[in-house]
C-alpha cells in the first residue's frame, strides 16, 4: 500500500463519519485529516523500498538470460553426480574450476558493510539530514548486482541531482574499499553450503581451482585468508586472480581455462557470469559448464551450442 491508497482509505472514513455528525463538527474533521495525510507524506518521505528477495534472480526479474542457450535448471546434487560420471570416463587428471564473486561468496554484505562505514563517517554531514535517514535504511534486502542497483532497488532516482550526489560520495568510498582485499574478509559471507560443495568436490579426488576476476596486487592475500576463513580446500598455486586490472574478464578467464586444460581434464565449471562461463565453456565444452543463479551483469552473451546447467544455490551435503 503506497501513500495515496493510505490517504484514500481515511479519506474515505473521514467521508462516513461527516455523515453522521453534525456539519458544524466538519471543519474540524478535514482540519484533522489534513494533518493525518501531512503526517504520513512525512512518514512515506523517509522509507525506502521494501527491495526484493535475495539473491536476485537477475536473469529472471531485471535480465533476460541467453535465450539461445540450451539452459537445464537443475541442483547441485544432480550437478555432482554429472561430474563424478565424466570423472569416470577422464584421462587426465580431474579438475573443477570455481569463480568467487557471486558464485561461492555473498558480495552483497560487502557492499552494506561499506555503506555503512560510510554513513559513519564524516561525509553525511555534507548532504541534507532527512535524506540521510532515508539512506541509513538501505539494508541487504536491496542488494543487486551493482551500487546503483542497490540504490535503485531501494526507490532512488538517480536522476535526481541530490541523490546522484551523495551516491557519487558513497562510490568513491566503495570503489576504494570494495577492492582493497580487506573488506572482503570483514564483510563477505559465503553462498549457503559452498564451502560444503567444494570439499565434497575435493574429497573425490578431483583437483579445485579457484579463477576470480579480482586484482592480484590488491586482493590475493585478502581471498587466500577468505577461503581459510571458510574453511575451503585450496592449493595456493590453484588460486588465480588477475595480474592486469583492466583485462576483460571473459578474456582472462577463457585463456586460464585453457592453460589448466592442457593438464586437467576440467570435469566441473561454475560461474554466476553468463558472458564468462560462454568465453570458458569454449574452452571446456565437455566440462559440466554451471550457471549459479545469484547476480549477473547482464552483458550480451554469445551463442552456444552446448547445454549449460544453472542451480539456484548449494544442498546441504
Amino acid at each position: 500500500m503506497d501513500a495515496n491508497e493510505l490517504w484514500h482509505k481515511i479519506q474515505t472514513q473521514i467521508d462516513t463519519i461527516k455523515q453522521e455528525t453534525d456539519a458544524a463538527h466538519h471543519p474540524v474533521l478535514q482540519r484533522a485529516c489534513d494533518s493525518i495525510k501531512q503526517a504520513i507524506d512525512i512518514f512515506f518521505s523517509e522509507q525506502v523500498a521494501m527491495g526484493l528477495p535475495h539473491p536476485h534472480p537477475r536473469s529472471r526479474i531485471y535480465r533476460s538470460e541467453p535465450r539461445t542457450w540450451d539452459i537445464r535448471d537443475s541442483t547441485s546434487q544432480e550437478v555432482l553426480e554429472l561430474i563424478l560420471n565424466k570423472c569416470k570416463k577422464s584421462k587426465k587428471p580431474p579438475a573443477c574450476v570455481f569463480d568467487l564473486d557471486g558464485t561461492l561468496f555473498d558480495v552483497g554484505y560487502r557492499t552494506i558493510g561499506i555503506l555503512k562505514e560510510w554513513l559513519n563517517s564524516e561525509s553525511p554531514l555534507n548532504f541534507e539530514k532527512s535524506l540521510i535517514q532515508k539512506i541509513s535504511k538501505i539494508n541487504y534486502n536491496h542488494v543487486g548486482y551493482s551500487l546503483s542497483h542497490l540504490f535503485e532497488n531501494s526507490g532512488f532516482d538517480l536522476r535526481n541531482q541530490q541523490i546522484m550526489s551523495i551516491f557519487s560520495s558513497i562510490e568513491r568510498m566503495w570503489k576504494k574499499k570494495f577492492f582493497d582485499g580487506a573488506s572482503l574478509v570483514k564483510y563477505d559471507q559465503i553462498l549457503e553450503n559452498s564451502n560444503e560443495f567444494v570439499r565434497l568436490i575435493n574429497n573425490n579426488n578431483i583437483v579445485v581451482f579457484y579463477l576470480t576476476g579480482r586484482y592480484a596486487k590488491t586482493m590475493r592475500s585478502g581471498t587466500l585468508e577468505q577461503l581459510n576463513k571458510f574453511n575451503f580446500p585450496f592449493v595456493e598455486e590453484k588460486v588465480i586472480l588477475k595480474n592486469n586490472p583492466f583485462a576483460d574478464d571473459q578474456l582472462f578467464k577463457a585463456e586460464e581455462v585453457k592453460n589448466i586444460s592442457e593438464k586437467y581434464n576440467i570435469v566441473g565449471n561454475f560461474e554466476n557470469e553468463y558472458l564468462n562461463l560462454a568465453f570458458m565453456a569454449l574452452e571446456a565444452n565437455n566440462a559440466v559448464n554451471v550457471i549459479v543463479d545469484s547476480q549477473h551483469s547482464g552483458r550480451p552473451t554469445p551463442a552456444l551450442d552446448i547445454p549449460i546447467y544453472r542451480i539456484s544455490g548449494f544442498d546441504s551435503q
